[in-house]
């Protein structure tokens, strides 16, 4: 089959959580491209999650886990992620034969070929679940459900102090960091899922954090919620033998850098 899309055309995206995959995480949606113009992508997003007749709402909360909401919009994303698209569509194995296994997602893709349209499947889902992960991400943040990503890392010692802001847009695909109030400095896009893997493995203590900027010696992690965190005090390991805060301290010094 043709691995060049078609511009314009039209392209139906439907994804399911794998079956084994338990309440309240799994979920399905429908992502629709119209493909308009090289420079204009608009989407129509659906997501649903489990019925909430099958679960326990109040045991799941009480266990910290928060339920999402079903969502829907329709509007436009920024042309970068038709060549995302693009990019991934051509450069998978597709096949016609319908697959599901009980670990692995299930993603189709509905198009038009030859006039007729035809549904078939990507092989490397694993691949395909993270791509569709980041574009829907995109479509939340065009939509205003969620701002872009932030995290600003302090560290105050003996009267200096050390500031790295990072900013990642997933609508424009664009990965920034500010060193020091200077001018912003582009990172790879790939940089970011390092940074959250190192940052996120260490557990946050919210009621152990402090809503005042610090002015003691320590090294601090803010979000964009207001809250500031200290390693060591409100960011803590998440077990006896990880060392998750010497990496995040590692990974921080690294981008004040450069």
């Amino acid at each position: 089959m043709d691995k060049n899309i078609q511009i314009p055309g039209k392209y139906i995206v439907r994804y399911q959580s794998a079956p084994v995959v338990p309440a309240p995480f799994s979920h399905y949606y429908t992502l629709t491209l119209n493909i308009l113009s090289e420079t204009e992508l608009d989407v129509d997003f659906s997501i649903s999650y489990t019925d909430r007749d099958e679960i326990d709402e109040d045991e799941i909360l009480d266990e910290g886990f928060t339920l999402d909401d079903d969502y829907k919009w329709k509007g436009s994303v920024p042309a970068i992620w038709t060549k995302e698209f693009q990019n991934i569509f051509a450069s998978s194995k597709i096949i016609r034969q319908r697959e599901e296994k009980e670990f692995e997602d299930f993603i189709e893709i509905e198009l038009e070929e030859n006039e007729k349209d035809v549904t078939v499947y990507p092989v490397d889902k694993e691949r395909w679940s993270y791509f569709l992960q980041e574009f829907m991400q995109a479509i939340f943040e065009s939509g205003g459900r969620e701002k872009p990503f932030e995290l600003t890392y302090l560290n105050i010692s003996e009267g200096t102090s050390k500031l790295v802001e990072l900013k990642a847009s997933f609508a424009n695909k664009s990965f920034t960091v500010v060193k020091d109030g200077n001018a912003p400095e582009s990172l790879n896009w790939t940089q970011l899922q390092k940074v959250m893997d190192t940052v996120y493995k260490a557990e946050f203590i919210e009621d152990n954090a402090s809503e005042k900027k610090p002015s003691k010696n320590g090294s601090y992690i803010t979000a964009g919620d207001g809250l500031w965190y200290q390693l060591g005090i409100a960011v803590v390991e998440p077990s006896a033998k990880s060392k998750e805060l010497a990496k995040i301290e590692s990974l921080f010094g690294s981008l004040s850098k450069g």
